[in-house]
């Protein structure tokens, strides 16, 4: 057997629990990649589902009628911002364009973009 003094020891035991310790890390970092590939395409399914039911129930928001639960559906649309589409439209009557819609507080050029397609007027 090999006569080593205890600091030779000493940096051998070092040398093996690194090693040991890179082979555990290696495996771990190993089954995280594989649990999230194996997991991704879930979630990617699920946001797809999500977007597609959001869509087919949102599908057209009538301005004109909805309530401020319904108005809330749209996106960027709180509950504060539905009460200002109610109250505006109490005020003024019905909407008559979509584009009036930017005449409320808190909906500028961007918010509006962000709806316009899912509105309508009847």
């Amino acid at each position: 057997m090999l006569d080593l003094t205890r600091q030779e020891k000493t940096i051998l035991l070092f040398l093996a629990l690194a090693f040991v310790s890179g082979l555990g890390l290696n495996s771990y970092q190993n089954a995280q990649q594989r649990l999230e590939l194996e997991v991704t395409p879930y979630k990617i399914k699920a946001a797809r589902e999500q977007a597609d039911s959001f869509i087919e129930q949102q599908r057209f928001v009538n301005i004109n009628s909805f309530n401020i639960d319904e108005l809330t559906r749209l996106p960027g649309v709180g509950e504060k911002l539905a009460q200002r589409i109610v109250e505006y439209r109490k005020l003024n009557g019905p909407f008559r364009r979509k584009e009036q819609l930017k005449q409320v507080k808190g909906i500028g050029e961007k918010k509006f973009e962000k709806f316009k397609g899912l509105i309508t007027l009847e």
